[in-house]
């Protein structure tokens, strides 16, 4: 075959992944836009919840983050204000320092002063919350003092069924901070045997006869009681039994310097004083003439849950105003101890 009689071919088309097309695919990368980065669906942040709040987000992120139900958060944060508060300033911080989700597991931008704006309004917020809360809570524990327990712990049975029927619609889990408060209420005056039996105010009683003084004493729920037992006429020989009882606020009892007090005293948070002794702090007992044969004689039971016992056995001083006297008329309480301890003695 003559080189005549070969036709020439016509050159065949850039097959694709040749040299060319790769550098001029690699050129246009250069210049184009870089593809997005790929996120990492196994990962975990902590932002602040964008769709469950109440306040700022705070319970609804941890719940997300940790995977539990925000309701346990919350009344993690809620019962912590009863150990010293570190839960509000945990959840305050996080507020401040945490940024929130945006929807997608972003967190939001925002500029100074909108963070700035936030922070107060969930200050203010929190406070009002909190203040809230504290107040249901000493209503619940007042009412439970006066002898309402029952009903509050039924208005905490009627929440929860709320709870349980309103479940089947979504629910109306925010009835969760007011059955909290009530029942931490409750309970503390229930642990405490907080007693607020017996009125409100100022008590005064100074009886002329053994006869005039109740046989089951003197009660009084919050305020002040003063009895005075130095109108009456103290045989050589005579022993008065005495109960007394206030919830919150001061006993104060007086008798002649030659009585011999013999008494049993208990403050649950307070102080306690009794003829020159004297007791402070929590859970308080004081006992003073046990075993004592001196007469005449007053044998006192006193008793309160908050406040002050003030036994005093001193002829002038008087009682009117004794919580703003000064405890001169005692001197360091020397004078009014052995007082007691001469007519104790007999």
């Amino acid at each position: 075959m003559n080189d005549e009689d070969k036709t020439p071919q016509e050159p065949r088309p850039e097959e694709p992944g040749t040299a060319e097309t790769e550098e001029m695919r690699g050129r246009a990368g250069a210049v184009g836009p870089s593809p997005a980065p790929s996120v990492d669906p196994n990962r975990r942040r902590f932002l602040r919840s964008s769709d469950d709040r109440i306040l700022a987000g705070v319970a609804g992120g941890l719940g997300n983050y940790f995977n539990i139900d925000p309701i346990i958060v919350r009344i993690a944060f809620a019962v912590s204000v009863f150990f010293g508060g570190l839960g509000i300033l945990a959840y305050l911080a996080i507020a401040v320092f945490v940024p929130a989700d945006d929807g997608t597991g972003a967190p939001v931008e925002s500029n100074a002063g909108r963070r700035a704006l936030q922070v107060l309004v969930v200050v203010l917020v929190a406070g009002a919350a909190f203040a809230g809360f504290a107040a249901l809570a000493a209503a619940a524990a007042f009412a439970t003092g006066v002898g309402l327990g029952l009903p509050v712990a039924a208005l905490v049975v009627i929440i929860g069924i709320a709870l349980a029927v309103t479940s089947f619609k979504g629910g109306a889990r925010w009835l969760i901070v007011p059955a909290l408060a009530l029942t931490l209420g409750v309970g503390v005056a229930s642990a405490a045997d907080l007693d607020l039996e017996g009125g409100i105010g100022d008590r005064d009683y100074r009886p002329e006869s053994v006869a005039a003084i109740p046989a089951d004493g003197y009660e009084l729920g919050i305020g002040r009681l003063a009895v005075d037992l130095r109108g009456i006429e103290w045989g050589p020989k005579q022993v008065i039994d005495l109960d007394t009882r206030v919830g919150a606020g001061q006993t104060v009892v007086a008798v002649p310097s030659d009585v011999c007090v013999v008494a049993d005293a208990h403050m649950g948070a307070g102080l306690v004083r009794i003829a020159g002794q004297q007791s402070d702090g929590w859970d308080v007992d004081l006992a003073t003439g046990a075993g004592a044969r001196g007469l005449p004689q007053l044998r006192i039971n006193a008793d309160g849950d908050a406040g002050e016992i003030r036994i005093v056995n001193d002829d002038d001083v008087s009682i009117d105003k004794l919580d703003r006297i000064s405890d001169e008329p005692y001197g360091s309480g020397q004078a009014a101890r052995a007082a007691n301890t001469k007519a104790c003695d007999g």
